[in-house]
């Protein structure tokens, strides 16, 4: 008989709780525009409804190859986000952002929805808890 090695799942630190200035020059790969970049996150992080901005996925882990797309989770002040103000706040920041010289996939969640959902395994914004760069958090 053999033993079932069953692994538990521990939930990750939330790292968007600690106060963090923008960060401007991460190393996210190839093909994004890091001028069109930094200008894109410093409007972001400037706006009054963000707490903070994480890249995720594969340029979050440092493995984007040149057509990779930017996954980028929003963090909101606000704690639970309806469905018509989160499609607005997407459309704004959409907008905000501009042109990237890569494909951009935006998720946010409004502040205690991100904290809860960042501890399940299945989420999205658990993905961007275990292996998200943060980039901003707003004092």
């Amino acid at each position: 008989m053999v033993a079932s090695t069953q692994h538990t799942f521990k939930p990750p630190a939330i790292p968007w709780l600690k106060p963090q200035q923008l960060l401007l020059a991460p190393d996210l790969g190839i093909g994004l525009d890091y001028g069109l970049f930094a200008a894109a996150m410093e409007r972001l992080s400037a706006d009054p409804a963000v707490h903070a901005l994480i890249v995720f996925g594969s340029r979050g882990r440092g493995e984007a190859k040149f057509d990779s797309d930017l996954d980028l989770a929003v963090v909101i002040r606000q704690a639970q986000l309806t469905p018509a103000e989160k499609a607005s706040h997407w459309r704004h920041f959409r907008q905000l952002i501009g042109p990237l010289g890569v494909g951009l996939d935006l998720v946010l969640a409004g502040f205690s929805d991100a904290e809860k959902l960042s501890q399940s395994r299945w989420h999205v914004f658990g993905d961007v808890a275990r292996q998200g760069r943060v980039l901003y958090v707003t004092r």
